[in-house]
């Protein structure tokens, strides 16, 4: 469900944001991070009032949460594999309890759809651009 993978690549930015940007946070946190915000501004590049939204969200994601997510779905980046592997994968690092039990799990292969089990139950999600 798009609410669910919106959550992922939110919180990672989120996460990411709060930690990446401290020196103590791990190189890896800090590349992960700056990939996955390097990804979403590339999704946004040419969308002015996106790529403002993205940095005023690093500063103050509870107000700037919703305006985020819309622009997420708008351009795509919800349905990116690379957006999601690369949340996924910061928050792994964030969280690996978390992550081990499945919370940040999202998977995308070539597809045109998408298919998570969340709180025991499957939510299918497809996408036809005809």
């Amino acid at each position: 469900m798009e609410l669910e993978v919106a959550s992922v690549v939110i919180g990672a930015l989120a996460a990411g944001g709060a930690q990446g940007l401290q020196d103590t946070a791990s190189a890896a946190v800090r590349d992960s991070y700056t990939h996955l915000r390097d990804l979403v501004a590339a999704r946004f590049r040419g969308h002015r009032r996106a790529e403002t939204v993205l940095d005023d969200y690093i500063e103050d994601p509870e107000t700037w949460r919703t305006p985020l997510e819309v622009f997420l779905r708008e351009t795509g980046a919800l349905s990116d594999p690379a957006v999601l592997e690369t949340a996924q994968q910061l928050m792994s690092l964030l969280d690996p309890s978390g992550a081990s039990q499945g919370q940040c799990a999202v998977t995308i292969h070539n597809s045109s759809g998408l298919q998570l089990n969340h709180q025991g139950g499957n939510v299918q999600m497809n996408t036809f651009n005809g």
